[in-house]
């Protein structure tokens, strides 16, 4: 199978703990799977999972391991996916006051 990354931009459901103080995030998902297609709507069932709304996808693409040698915590997530099937970043910004 392939590793696919999938960058959403998503708000906080009001159902998200953190909706009180952020105000969006950009979520960096790889997933293990057979289609670009697939690695999407898994991304999305993942972000829903998580509490979050997917605004948009921003970018998609198949990766491979060496892509990340040069960053050890992008690595650490293209491992996770390749062992678990799926791995997230999210980073978040606060409300704006």
């Amino acid at each position: 199978m392939t590793i696919y990354y999938v960058m959403i931009e998503g708000v906080p459901k009001d159902t998200n703990p953190e909706s009180e103080e952020t105000q969006g995030a950009y979520i960096d998902v790889w997933v293990k799977t057979e289609s670009l297609e697939d690695a999407i709507q898994k991304a999305k069932d993942y972000v829903d999972h998580e509490e979050w709304e997917v605004d948009h996808i921003e970018e998609s693409a198949e990766v491979l391991r060496e892509d990340y040698i040069d960053d050890p915590d992008l690595l650490e997530c293209y491992d996770e996916a390749c062992e678990k099937g799926i791995s997230a970043i999210f980073y978040t910004w606060d409300q704006e006051e």
